[in-house]
């Protein structure tokens, strides 16, 4: 079977049996993969195993019987790179990168690489680690996933009649902001302030964030056919009051 060799990050892990485990990688040169780790909870007398944790960043050696195979890969080598303990050291960070493996995981497909989505991904991670709040750099990591899987709305001006002012609503079914000109007409819409169009265009680098995340996971959960698991713990009201 050809083996292949890359830098990995965990998105997703299922315990297989009690010393297997089932895991959703996404590598830096090869996209996201779907791996079993047969033994890797196997301990020995002198080692305890607990297998490989979600948000692991490390280097990994599989085999698959060719790339973009639609079966498990298997994972035959893992080496851990980073230890990013600090993510645990604050609910409120773990709650963020889970959310931004979540809709990695979800959003990217199978063998498909995307080198600078890694990379984002990673440093997204790495800052988390010792954050003071989430949602700047879990805005930030939703814009790389957008750009990077081309579905990145158009937020410079009405996506149906090109105006670049009287920018109020925002539509994932058309890709972008909405005039107020044309907005009457739109079914799924989603209310925008400038505030929040500032910061999604990079134009507000200390405003307050909770908008930008919100529309950007209104349109992500528009993409996934679903609600992200983890985007209600990023904005509870407890939530708000620290980064509002």
């Amino acid at each position: 079977m050809p083996t292949i060799s890359d830098s990995a990050i965990v998105l997703k892990r299922l315990d297989f049996s009690e010393t297997s485990q089932i895991v959703v990688l996404f590598t830096r040169e090869h996209g996201k993969i779907r791996a079993i780790c047969k033994g890797v909870k196997r301990g020995t007398k002198t080692r305890f195993a607990v297998g490989i944790d979600l948000l692991d960043v490390g280097r990994v050696v599989l085999s698959s019987r060719h790339e973009r195979s639609s079966s498990l890969a298997n994972l035959t080598e893992w080496k851990q790179l980073r230890s990013l303990t600090g993510l645990r050291e604050k609910i409120f960070r773990l709650y963020a990168a889970e959310y931004a493996a979540e809709i990695t995981a979800q959003l990217t497909e199978d063998w498909d690489p995307h080198a600078e989505l890694f990379e984002a991904l990673l440093n997204t991670l790495i800052d988390l680690s010792d954050a003071s709040e989430p949602l700047r750099l879990t805005t930030r990591c939703q814009l790389a996933l957008l750009r990077s899987i081309g579905s990145m709305p158009r937020f410079d001006s009405c996506v149906l009649c090109g105006r670049s002012e009287d920018l109020t609503f925002f539509s994932s079914l058309e890709g972008g902001l909405i005039c107020r000109h044309c907005e009457p007409g739109q079914v799924e819409k989603r209310e925008v302030s400038r505030a929040t169009i500032a910061v999604v265009r990079g134009d507000a680098s200390n405003a307050p964030f909770l908008g930008a995340f919100g529309v950007l996971n209104y349109h992500i959960a528009h993409l996934m056919g679903k609600e992200p698991l983890l985007a209600s713990k990023l904005v509870s009201p407890e939530k708000r009051r620290v980064v509002d």
